[in-house]
């Protein structure tokens, strides 16, 4: 029986207390308020008493509450962190309460400004009381390696750069990492990155090592990842580019023979080389080759570019062309399944060195033979050779005396004359290829 008078009374005296607080709240916004009525507001409650342990304690009723309303305040709170020079933001919080939020300081909640003021001065006493290095994380700046993982690699893949530029930076990255200097991107400096590159003998290396650099640093920045290019004054190396040049008709004739010949190399590897001539791929672009490239109904062969996005391209299929395609025996839909890597010792296996040519050179061949020989106008040559503009193939392409010395420094012939010249030594080139095929 104990036991349940003490429960009831404990919930009973719960209850008085909701009682009067509500009592006090109601009288407070009613006297803010005049249209409430007077009576409410012209006598103040009784004192009352409440019972608990034994202990008598009074609840006397204060004078009217003045409300203020929650606008005005956060009006003055917003106020007042303009005053302090503190960014963030006020407003009204579901449990009645002003809500001031800010980056540094977190969330503060308060009745009144003055509340608000009061726990924000103990926050800026505490933070200006901490060590400089615990105001603000040091940000952590990514390795070479890590930035060009997780952002510039899948960047220039949006971007749909070529496969074989995509291989050029995993090249570079790997060069830079067995070099052991992958570093944190703002460690680098201008002396550092000089002293690398210009720690091999290969211009060309130098070159495209720097244009890295320079590449992973213009993204970073654009990323605010780092704020400066320590490239950015450093010169670029010179380098005398080789851009080699066609094979003269005999060379191109002994070259054939000996392809011919060689009894290690099987007939699909000696059709490649054929195929670069004939067509003037870039030897990555043959390699690439497969039978969804060839319309043999339209007669027309599609070159799946790997430089630039003009490289990709559709050419005429031409009967010599079409014949030795026909000849091959596929494997896994792919014409010619020499490893890039192999192409070049393969090629230096018929023709050495020391003779001045690489398999590019079958590329020069063809725009030279085009050009100079079947006076195909420029443009077209541009766009069957998958230039980018025009100029380079001006520059490169209009040589005949690459193709024949003798007789284009004969003065005793006309223009006239020398063509002939040359298109029935060609004639003889297609001739050799035409029996090797039968």
């Amino acid at each position: 029986m104990d036991e349940f008078i003490k429960t009831n009374f404990i919930a009973m005296e719960n209850w008085a207390k909701q009682i009067i607080y509500s009592i006090h709240s109601i009288r407070g916004y009613c006297d803010a308020n005049e249209h409430y009525s007077d009576n409410f507001t012209s006598q103040s409650p009784p004192n009352q008493t409440i019972i608990k342990n034994n202990v008598i304690q009074e609840i006397i009723s204060s004078p009217p509450i003045e409300i203020i309303p929650i606008d005005n305040i956060i009006k003055e709170v917003e106020k007042m962190i303009i005053e302090l020079k503190i960014k963030g933001s006020v407003r009204e919080h579901r449990n009645g309460l002003i809500k001031f939020t800010s980056t540094v300081f977190g969330c503060i909640y308060g009745r009144t400004k003055e509340e608000i003021r009061e726990k924000l001065e103990e926050k800026i006493t505490r933070l200006n009381k901490m060590p400089n290095k615990d105001k603000v994380a040091k940000k952590k700046v990514p390795l070479l390696s890590e930035f060009y993982q997780e952002n510039f690699l899948p960047y220039k893949k949006n971007q749909g750069v070529s496969q074989s530029s995509i291989k050029g930076y995993e090249s570079r990255m790997k060069f830079i990492k067995n070099q052991n200097f992958d570093k944190p991107l703002n460690t680098y400096k201008l002396k550092d990155i000089e002293d690398f590159i210009y720690s091999f003998p290969e211009t060309r290396k130098r070159q495209l090592i720097l244009d890295f650099f320079n590449s992973i640093y213009k993204r970073a920045i654009a990323l605010s990842v780092v704020k400066t290019n320590p490239c950015t004054a450093l010169e670029k190396p010179t380098h005398k580019q080789n851009q080699g040049s066609a094979f003269s008709f005999d060379e191109l004739t002994e070259f054939l023979q000996k392809l011919f010949q060689n009894k290690h190399l099987s007939y699909n590897d000696k059709c490649y080389f054929i195929f670069c001539l004939l067509v003037g791929t870039r030897k990555t672009e043959a390699l690439s080759l497969t039978t969804k490239d060839i319309d043999f109904k339209n007669k027309v062969l599609h070159i799946p570019g790997t430089k630039t996005k003009g490289s990709n391209r559709n050419v005429p299929l031409m009967p010599l062309v079409e014949k030795l395609l026909l000849s091959i025996e596929t494997q896994d839909g792919k014409y010619f399944s020499i490893p890039n890597s192999s192409a070049d010792k393969i090629f230096r296996k018929i023709w050495t060195k020391e003779k001045g040519h690489k398999i590019h050179d079958l590329r020069h061949t063809y725009g030279t033979v085009q050009i100079c020989v079947e006076k195909i106008d420029i443009k077209t040559a541009s766009l069957l050779m998958g230039h980018s503009t025009i100029d380079i193939t001006l520059r490169i392409y209009t040589h005949p005396e690459q193709l024949d010395s003798g007789t284009f420094l004969r003065g005793d012939l006309t223009q006239e004359e020398k063509l002939e010249i040359y298109r029935s030594k060609y004639k003889r080139i297609l001739m050799m290829i035409e029996q090797f095929l039968a």
